[in-house]
């Protein structure tokens, strides 16, 4: 099983307008050895200092880099060349009212200024969330939260934090030490039962509520 593995620094977290800077991407076979990565840093044409505050990436800097538009073909090009079955990300959102994957949301939502071509190769990757996963597996550890960091803490994992390949690492390696702990039809299940819980306590608000949420 192909897998590709995650994390993006952008300039916002609403999924619905927030856009890449930089992104680290990274191909794994079923073992979860890297065969190659792909890395994405894209000149925004919005900008928040906040973002900025987290990510260290300044706006000089991000201004030397290609447009989304110059480099997203580059990326579905690679993504084709893996092949791959999931994505991995760590950070979850909820969007209308729906657990949701961060990460792969703001991709998609880059994606579909593109047109729908690259829009479907996205969103036709099941993807796969660690923050699910250490949530499953957590009466084993201590985690302190379910932050990357704090993750990271708990295993033993090299972070240096928001940094997106750094995190993307990290995520792999979570996968590495967590996944042979329970499935990926676990993680499934659990979070269908967040969304029928949340479908079931607030129904209308669950069909109306865009929320930008993050864990980070």
């Amino acid at each position: 099983m192909s897998i590709i593995v995650l994390d993006l620094e952008t300039t916002g977290v609403n999924v619905f307008d927030a856009e890449i800077i930089t992104g680290f991407f990274i191909h794994a076979d079923e073992s979860f050895n890297i065969k190659s990565t792909h890395e994405i840093k894209c000149n925004p044409l919005k900008w928040s200092d906040d973002a900025e505050k987290v990510h260290g990436i300044t706006r000089q800097e991000a201004s030397t880099f290609k447009k989304f538009s110059d480099v997203y073909q580059g990326l579905i090009d690679w993504i084709d060349s893996c092949q791959p079955k999931q994505m991995w990300m760590h950070c979850n959102s909820t969007m209308f009212g729906r657990l949701a994957y961060f990460d792969h949301a703001v991709l998609r939502m880059n994606m579909m200024n593109m047109g729908d071509v690259p829009y479907f190769k996205i969103s036709n990757i099941t993807p796969f969330s660690t923050h699910s996963l250490c949530k499953i597996v957590q009466g084993s550890f201590n985690f302190e939260s379910f932050r990357l960091d704090s993750i990271c803490k708990e295993l033993g994992v090299q972070l240096n934090h928001h940094d997106a390949k750094s995190d993307a690492m990290a995520c792999l390696e979570i996968i590495k030490q967590l996944l042979p702990l329970t499935t990926c039809e676990a993680i499934k299940d659990y979070e269908r039962g967040i969304n029928e819980e949340s479908s079931i306590s607030n129904p209308k608000k669950s069909r109306t509520k865009r929320s930008t949420s993050r864990f980070v």
